[in-house]
Formats: C-alpha cells, structure tokens, sequence
C-alpha cells in the first residue's frame, strides 16, 4: 500500500456555495469516498458553487456551462496531480479526524 501523503497545515475549511460541486458532480472524501467534505488541499481551484454565485445574476444553463468549463477542466487537473503525488485532495470530518 501507498504512503499517503498528509499535512493538516496543508488543508483549508472547503467552502462551496450550497454544496454545489458535490450535488453536481458527485465529489466525496478522497479516502473514503464519503460526500461530505470539510476539508481541501491548499492552491485549489475556486469552488465552482462559489463561482457562480459570485457572478450575482441569474444564469442561463448556457452560460452556466460556458462559466463552469474552465474551472471542471483545473479542478480535474488539480485532482489529478494530487492523486498521482498521493495527496488527497477533499477530506471529510472523519478521515480529518483518523489522518491528524
């Protein structure tokens, strides 16, 4: 098994608007695929429910597709680079808990 690499200073409070990248996309815990998660890996994207929020006007999906593309395609990166340095990149309360 692989060392997981882990530094709790390394990990933010994640805060998504209305929990919208894990209704959306189905985003969970790294570890244990849980879809609640209190925690991210510092340098990460901006939260795609935050993003949208942040435009203050009603979007059309059009333009909520056109807003998001970007952001999906550095999220996937993000994750990616994380998972091959054995970083998890979303933690929930629980595997917080058991990794500090």
């Amino acid at each position: 098994m692989s060392k997981i690499n882990f530094d709790k200073d390394n990990y933010l409070q994640f805060d998504d608007y209305n929990d919208l990248m894990i209704q959306a996309f189905g985003i969970g815990c790294s570890l244990c695929y849980e879809p609640q998660i209190s925690f991210v890996l510092k340098g990460h994207p901006k939260p795609i429910g935050t993003l949208i929020k942040q435009q203050n006007k009603n979007l059309t999906d059009q333009e909520v597709d056109k807003l998001i593309q970007k952001p999906i395609e550095e999220w996937q990166k993000f994750e990616d680079i994380n998972f091959e340095n054995q970083k998890p990149t979303f933690l929930c309360d629980e595997c917080w808990n058991q990794m500090i």
